[in-house]
């Protein structure tokens, strides 16, 4: 969440023309955090099919 919240300072600045420099750490971080956040999401979309397969075998 953390991560998040400075990705949205980070890229408010920029809307607002404030520019600042970017690394290759930098963009390595993003990538990570995307890819975190796309995992993230995917679990949690598993886990409710899993709970509908779950509850559909029940009746």
């Amino acid at each position: 969440i953390e991560a998040h919240n400075m990705q949205t300072k980070m890229l408010t600045a920029e809307a607002n023309g404030q520019h600042s420099q970017l690394t290759l750490l930098t963009v390595h971080s993003q990538d990570h955090l995307m890819t975190a956040i796309t995992f993230i999401d995917l679990a949690q979309e598993l886990i409710k099919v899993y709970h509908k397969l779950a509850n559909s075998d029940s009746k």
